[in-house]
């Protein structure tokens, strides 16, 4: 029998397992060397040292604090045990003051994915930050967010109340409601709906459209798409799964699951998006239909810039947060009448913009604020939602609501959340693992759901005076 006859009964070639026996090698031999070469390959240049400063960090705490004290010689990240990371963790990240909760939660999470590349190529086995990073989301899970701007909820139902195009009010109430991202929200298209009202099916009949699958028979609910980028072309919403020509979408949906999400729908959501498809600009022409679709001539689905412009930092409409700031701002303390401070604070157990009175010395919080000259953190940008949802239904929640939602529902079938992934904010949602939704997912959210109050009558959802 000749060579190329033996090499023909073989599924792998003995050239390419030599050369993959190379390459394993070469990552056992310089792995943060390999992994920087990656990571320079498919980031920015920034992103790429931000992650390998991490990592590092973690290697020379190795090398200095844990290798000295143990009998075995430890070279480098390759003999590295879960207690190492744990120690680091603990000793040092933990006592670093100028450390969040977030981020020690990012520098343990590029640990986890130096790990799980190193598995890929064979050059290690298992992964040491899993149940450090474990431990450490279950007791820190009330701190990742505190940099974020605190909002009362008084204030925040203010705003809700204050805002007059049902637009905003929709976009608004999606971020709140249901912790999504703006650029999910974008993306979401009539046929993800399925809210049983006259004025819903009205639409959909007139757009001859066929509701997705996953929704199609769950009344008062929609789906958020799975992972895509953006410049991802979604198929035509007339047939569900046909792969013909679609629409090219500008902004990309950041969920890490392929098969999408479905999220429950409460009365005072769904009578917002039944206000939104009254004054929505019908797109009969459209391949793909989208849900807030502008223009009068030539409806089209909003940019992403289009949304700031509208509900930012704009002027000319009346719903930006700019006009909202503009009419609640104080001149004078609502306690003693004297002159005020305004404050922006950076620090402190609870960030955001306050006034404080120069004669009485009353604290009076800024109700929502956002413009070009503040800090990331201090913003009230639409990511805002999401903080604040899973603040506020936790069961140790932050004096924001009396209601919980738990961890769960909270976490993994309305964010998205999973520990697989290693990322609070974009983890996997399986939904066989929520063999009944009615009872697995929309009851327990509905029973802890806050409620803002916006309607002296709202639309009776599912599982909230209306049923089949």
């Amino acid at each position: 029998m000749s060579e190329t006859e033996r090499d023909l009964d073989r599924v792998q070639t003995q050239v390419c397992e030599r050369r993959r026996e190379q390459a394993e090698r070469d990552w056992r031999k310089n792995p943060l060397t390999k992994y920087e070469a990656e990571l320079y390959d498919r980031l920015t240049e920034g992103d790429a040292q931000d992650r390998m400063q991490k990592i590092r960090r973690f290697e020379d705490w190795l090398l200095t604090e844990i290798a000295p004290d143990e009998p075995e010689e430890i070279g480098g990240v390759r003999d590295a045990v879960s207690h190492d990371v744990a120690h680091w963790r603990d000793n040092d990240l933990l006592r670093d003051p100028d450390l969040g909760a977030s981020t020690t939660q990012e520098y343990l999470q590029c640990l986890k994915s130096l790990y799980a590349r190193l598995n890929e190529v064979n050059a290690y086995a298992g992964n040491p930050t899993r149940d450090p990073l474990s431990e450490f989301r279950d007791k820190y899970e009330d701190e990742f967010d505190t940099d974020r701007p605190f909002i009362p909820f008084g204030r925040l139902q203010a705003f809700l109340a204050w805002l007059d195009r049902p637009f905003s009010r929709a976009l608004w109430l999606l971020a709140f409601k249901l912790a999504m991202r703006k650029g999910e929200t974008l993306n979401l298209d009539l046929r993800c709906l399925h809210i049983d009202h006259p004025v819903f099916w009205d639409v959909i009949d007139k757009h001859d459209i066929a509701l997705d699958p996953r929704v199609r028979n769950r009344p008062d609910t929609l789906l958020v798409y799975g992972n895509f980028t953006e410049e991802t072309e979604i198929p035509n919403d007339k047939v569900p799964g046909w792969e013909g020509p679609g629409e090219v979408r500008e902004t990309g949906n950041k969920r890490k699951q392929d098969n999408g999400t479905v999220l429950p729908i409460d009365s005072e959501l769904k009578t917002a998006l039944i206000e939104w498809l009254l004054v929505r600009s019908p797109t009969y022409q459209a391949i793909v239909n989208p849900l807030f679709a502008i223009g009068a001539d030539c409806p089209r689905r909003i940019s992403e810039q289009g949304t700031t412009h509208r509900l930012w930092n704009s002027d000319s409409y009346i719903d930006s947060i700019q006009n909202f700031s503009a009419e609640h701002a104080l001149s004078e303390c609502p306690t003693c009448g004297e002159s005020v401070i305004a404050e922006n604070l950076k620090n402190g157990e609870k960030t955001g913009r306050r006034y404080r009175c120069r004669n009485c010395t009353a604290t009076h919080w800024r109700p929502i604020h956002w413009d070009n000259g503040l800090e990331t953190a201090q913003k009230v940008v639409y990511h805002q939602g999401r903080h604040t949802f899973s603040s506020a239904h936790t069961p140790a929640n932050s004096d924001l609501h009396d209601g919980a939602i738990p961890k769960a529902v909270r976490t993994e079938a309305i964010r998205g959340d999973s520990n697989q992934q290693g990322d609070t904010e974009d983890q996997v949602y399986i939904e066989g693992q929520y063999k009944n939704f009615e009872q697995d997912v929309r009851q327990p959210y509905l029973d802890g759901i806050y409620k803002f109050d916006l309607y002296d009558d709202p639309i009776p959802a599912v599982g909230e005076g209306w049923s089949e």
